[in-house]
């Protein structure tokens, strides 16, 4: 009798795909302001944000923006404020169109309109199926982890401010609405530390800084060393309206703020900060887990630079691109952009 022939099995090596993270400045699509208006005029999506911009959100996995307006067709702004913005509700369904999966709620523009606008615009996100942290009925709400699973990743987004000097946006209360604040960092950092025990990845989210500085506060500086402590992996920044440098502190980047995205009239740079989740690999080819945090992934990080002008953004390329990185550089402490895009700790 013939032999049969022996098939060699060889083991399928399963490509675990990296998930990426994409994380924004301030933006606004109030009607009363800059952008939205725009859109209207130019006749969409397209007359306020470059090709580049949209493609690079609707190939990632999340895209989270700080979302600087309330949402309300109510007409009485809070007095005494200089700037107030307001938006239609049926203006959210512009962040579907730029594939925002995230909206960050934690900062000084939200309750512009008084408590019922402040309402109002909670349950328009929610018809929207928009999540959001940082904002809510009471401070449960407000302190809300908002998890999102990717690729066998468990990620954690929790949302806070300390942005007002002159303090005219409410703090959530057990029974009242407003927003997350951590003038206090403690209980911001229990929450971080809450997400922490449930996640794999934490990403801590602030609104703080001094208006129109590329200088940092010393309690940027300090608070951001407690949010790693409490177990946050990176920490992201904005409120200042340009952008700031970035630092490291425990191997965890710190990028203090990035300024507007999609906000105003203004000329000025931005850029996108962008997280990667990468399975470790080792010499066969098969996973490995991370033996200095026991994790079977590692993260790298990404400054990706853009530009705001004419009330519309576009990611950079060439010359243009390279000078905003060497400001960046130029701003930031233990921290180093190359030309890729890639930041690294200074050793």
């Amino acid at each position: 009798m013939e032999a049969e022939p022996v098939i060699e099995q060889k083991e399928e090596k399963i490509e675990i795909p990296d998930t990426i993270l994409n994380f924004t400045g301030d933006v606004s699509l109030a009607d009363n302001w800059h952008i939205a208006p725009k859109y209207d005029e130019r006749g969409g999506i397209s007359g306020i944000m470059d090709e580049s911009v949209l493609d690079l959100f609707k190939s990632d996995g999340l895209t989270v923006v700080n979302s600087e307006f309330t949402v309300s067709n109510r007409e009485a702004a809070l007095p005494n404020k200089l700037y107030t913005f307001r938006a239609k509700p049926e203006r959210l369904a512009i962040y579907h169109e730029m594939s925002v999966e995230l909206a960050l709620l934690a900062n000084n523009h939200v309750y512009d309109y008084g408590e019922e606008a402040f309402l109002d615009m909670l349950e328009a996100f929610e018809a929207q199926k928009i999540p959001y942290i940082g904002a809510g009925r009471n401070l449960d709400e407000a302190r809300r982890i908002f998890y999102f699973e990717s690729n066998g990743r468990k990620i954690a987004f929790v949302n806070a401010t300390r942005a007002e000097k002159n303090i005219m946006t409410p703090g959530a209360g057990e029974n009242s609405p407003g927003v997350f604040r951590c003038y206090d960092p403690t209980l911001f950092a229990e929450t971080i530390s809450e997400a922490r025990e449930n996640a794999d990845f934490v990403v801590a989210i602030v609104h703080w800084g001094i208006e129109g500085s590329h200088g940092l506060e010393q309690v940027q500086i300090d608070t951001a060393k407690t949010y790693i402590d409490a177990g946050a992996d990176v920490i992201v920044g904005h409120h200042a309206h340009v952008l700031q440098g970035i630092g490291f502190y425990k191997g965890k980047p710190i990028v203090y703020n990035l300024g507007n995205f999609l906000f105003n009239q203004e000329s000025l740079d931005t850029g996108v900060f962008q997280v990667k989740l990468v399975e470790n690999v080792d010499g066969s080819g098969s996973s490995s887990m991370n033996e200095s945090d026991n994790r079977s992934f590692h993260a790298e990080y990404y400054f990706l630079p853009a530009y705001q002008e004419n009330m519309s953004v576009k990611l950079l390329e060439g010359s243009e691109r390279q000078r905003v990185i060497d400001e960046m550089n130029g701003w930031s402490t233990n921290a180093t952009i190359d030309a890729s895009g890639r930041i690294l700790e200074k050793l």
